[in-house]
């Protein structure tokens, strides 16, 4: 009884310090807290018998205080929109203004990818490329510069700029490190010498010269190094593991701080500002975000991991809590973060979830949610094990 009570008095400790948090979530005691455990690559054991009872004493004593919240919330979520709304006509408008002008220079339209970091020159005839995935030359990704010249510019020219561009893109700086996003990651001697090839010219005439440079170490292990002291102190507030943030942002952006998909996801936990962010700032803050502020802060490490551990924690404790089992409850999180947490909810709602288990759970998830979100799901419990090795 004293160990479960304990338990519950640590737990409203932490409730209370968060809800009167003003600014800097961060800024709570450090508390050898039972729920955060070590863990083992077995899938179906990553949190102890412990905490399911723990989770199930949080669900009983806060249900009250979940409900109070969730009426602030949808209050606050509902001025927001209205904001965002504003914000998007503006954004809109920039942002066709961009894509006319890519497709008129380079002939083809421009393609966002949550796995990739784009750079331009100001007039868009440069852009860098970075990617922390392997293709078939560069098994731990690549850094690609492209330029369009005129027909009768020299060579010499497409190699200026070239340079320039990746000068900028090896200076580009992480918010979170204050250190270059590449640095340690690209041989400095191909950044002064970069080796260049015609690749080919286009229906007016103009020629696209490019170079490929390859990341020289293993991409996911140096950010993740950068990044632990960030994912130690959300691990330990939320109870979330280590391995399961870890995860989640290399699956989402390859651990790259600048990633944008096309729908709009921003940074390394690919959260959409209007949506999944605006939900885990009212969470964190009480109030609704200013959208361009919060806009900005999706490109800084440490804010985008608060937010996203944060939206994370709000899938466990709102969404999803009425699985009890925090195996079974994990699975339909990842699926949640992928595919939108109301739209698996609804595909679990009429399951008996008591009677079935975990792997008969996991194949219902990937037998009827769209592939995109069945190869998510295998994907970051594939990376979930192989981070446990090494930051358990």
């Amino acid at each position: 009884m004293m160990k479960k009570f304990l338990l519950l008095l640590l737990f409203f400790m932490l409730y209370f310090l968060i809800i009167f948090s003003e600014d800097d979530p961060f800024k709570i005691p450090d508390m050898d807290m039972d729920i955060n455990m070590n863990f083992n690559s077995d899938i179906e054991n990553l949190f102890s018998e412990e905490f399911n009872k723990y989770f199930d004493e949080m669900n009983k004593e806060w249900e009250g205080h979940l409900k109070i919240m969730n009426e602030q919330w949808q209050e606050l979520y509902k001025e927001s929109q209205k904001e965002w709304d504003k914000y998007y006509k503006e954004y809109l408008i920039k942002e066709k203004k961009f894509l006319e002008n890519f497709e008129k220079i380079w002939g083809k339209p421009f393609e966002y990818s949550s796995q990739k970091w784009f750079e331009f020159s100001e007039d868009l005839k440069t852009f860098s490329e970075v990617s922390f995935k392997s293709d078939e030359k560069n098994k731990n990704g690549y850094l690609e510069v492209k330029t369009i010249i005129e027909k009768n510019e020299s060579p010499e020219k497409a190699m200026e700029k070239i340079k320039e561009q990746l000068k900028r893109t090896i200076s580009k700086k992480d918010e979170f490190t204050k250190k270059p996003v590449l640095e340690n990651l690209i041989d400095k001697k191909q950044i002064e010498n970069p080796k260049i090839k015609k690749e080919k010219e286009t229906v007016d005439g103009k020629i696209i010269y490019k170079t490929k440079i390859p990341i020289i170490k293993n991409p996911f292990l140096e950010k993740a190094k950068q990044y632990i002291p960030i994912v130690n102190k959300i691990s330990k507030k939320y109870g979330l593991p280590k391995p399961f943030i870890l995860s989640i942002i290399q699956k989402e952006s390859s651990f790259l701080p600048y990633a944008r998909s096309r729908s709009g996801a921003m940074g390394l936990m690919q959260l959409i500002p209007r949506y999944g962010a605006t939900e885990a700032y009212i969470f964190l803050y009480k109030r609704k975000p200013n959208p361009r502020i919060l806009v900005n802060e999706l490109y800084n490490p440490e804010k985008n991991i608060l937010y996203g551990s944060a939206y994370i924690y709000l899938l466990h404790t709102k969404y999803f809590k009425f699985e009890k089992e925090y195996s079974k409850r994990k699975y339909m999180v990842i699926a949640g973060y992928n595919m939108g947490p109301v739209a698996i909810s609804k595909r679990v709602r009429g399951l008996n979830l008591e009677k079935m288990n975990l792997s008969g759970l996991y194949n219902y998830l990937l037998s009827n949610t769209r592939k995109e979100t069945s190869d998510y799901l295998k994907k970051v419990l594939e990376y979930e094990r192989n981070w446990v090795k090494i930051y358990p």
